[in-house]
């Protein structure tokens, strides 16, 4: 994003480290303006998928401006985009939703990648009757019926984990697995349909453990993990407490199969930081590792605009944020209620996947289960939940 396109507008958003980007020559001076709003986290534990999340989002933004604004019913918007860094901390999402909504008066909101932090805003969106759609947070309640304006069109954290379970126990032959999550929303989450999964399949976990968002000395954790003999880890966690996880897994020499239910591990990003450690991971995903003609096409023209090719959550924000825009285009109208009322019955063909609603606020998602091989991720098995 260069000068011409970004400012910091502290006066009405504090110290929330707002970034907003407008259109840029003729297309700013025509038509009416749409504020959508994005509580990316720039900073704490969920940063790596909030940079990505926002790179994302800025892209699409620019390309639509550039090409006029987005035509919705009779009039065509320019759309001006303001993201207010949350911090990964649910006081500040709370801070920064209600300065976005009622201050700057969005009329959608992209919810942070965390899902304490999203679930803490979330009330804020529903009073103000403000659209919220989550492409990361994972939390089943993100799209639960209090909050009748949240929508996601990713993973919730039950989808990827019973596949997960699946897999390790019916393909695998897992008979014992160990936990380690986030002690936060989405970790806790995934423990329990994962331990639910094993028990139904006649397995079962014989170490159940939590850490700080962030943490990175997991010697103590994994010493317990090996001390159980288990067949499998199953790992909830970002790339901040991930990459010293993994490494410390592979320095202690453990012996389980190890499966991660966190999609930022099959990021180049994630990758890289992590190295040879990471090597014959399995990866529970959505369809951020499945290959499409549209895909690449799109990953050809972001390298070339972004100078590098298109990281799992960049796809994935470019998608939510075309996929509401073609609802609204749909409804004729920017109205959240109107809009809300077309999402829940709405399928858009993203780069990614066909996303589809069927009535209801949580799309329908493609489920992959992957495997690092050389270096590079492989999906080995797929099916679609919702």
């Amino acid at each position: 994003m260069n000068d011409t396109t970004s400012l910091t507008r502290r006066a009405a958003l504090g110290l929330l480290g707002a970034t907003v980007l407008a259109a840029p020559g003729r297309a700013a001076a025509e038509g009416k303006v749409l504020k959508i709003g994005a509580l990316c986290s720039v900073t704490g534990p969920s940063a790596s998928i909030g940079k990505e999340s926002l790179s994302g989002l800025q892209y699409g933004v620019k390309q639509l401006n550039d090409a006029g604004g987005v035509t919705i019913g009779p009039d065509t918007w320019r759309i001006e985009f303001i993201n207010a860094d949350d911090e990964s901390k649910p006081e500040r999402a709370v801070a920064a939703a209600e300065r976005l909504i009622t201050g700057e008066k969005v009329s959608l909101i992209f919810t942070p990648p965390a899902s304490t932090p999203t679930l803490a805003m979330l009330p804020i969106a529903e009073h103000n009757k403000t659209l919220a759609f989550s492409f990361v947070a994972s939390a089943p309640a993100v799209v639960s019926p209090e909050f009748s304006y949240s929508f996601r069109n990713t993973l919730s954290s039950i989808m990827n984990v019973a596949p997960a379970i699946d897999y390790l126990i019916k393909q695998r032959g897992v008979k014992t697995l160990a936990y380690l999550g986030r002690n936060d929303d989405w970790g806790r989450t995934s423990s329990r349909e994962a331990i639910a999964t094993a028990k139904q399949l006649g397995a079962s976990f014989v170490v159940e453990e939590y850490f700080d968002n962030g943490s990175t000395d997991f010697y103590s954790l994994l010493t317990k993990v090996r001390s159980a003999a288990p067949d499998a880890l199953v790992a909830a966690a970002f790339t901040e407490d991930g990459v010293p996880m993994i490494k410390q897994f592979r320095e202690l020499r453990m012996k389980p199969m190890f499966m991660s239910l966190g999609v930022i591990w099959t990021s180049p990003t994630f990758l890289k930081a992590a190295g040879p450690a990471v090597e014959g991971v399995t990866i529970s995903t959505g369809p951020t590792t499945s290959a499409s003609p549209a895909r690449a096409v799109f990953a050809a023209a972001f390298e070339k605009t972004a100078g590098h090719p298109p990281l799992p959550y960049e796809i994935t924000s470019y998608d939510s944020l075309m996929l509401v825009l073609a609802a609204m285009k749909q409804a004729g109208s920017t109205d959240p209620t109107t809009v809300r009322d077309t999402l829940e019955h709405f399928e858009y063909p993203g780069i990614l996947q066909t996303y589809k609603f069927n009535g209801s606020r949580q799309s329908e998602v493609q489920i992959n289960i992957n495997e690092v091989k050389n270096g590079v991720v492989v999906p080995i098995e797929s099916e679609r939940a919702g």
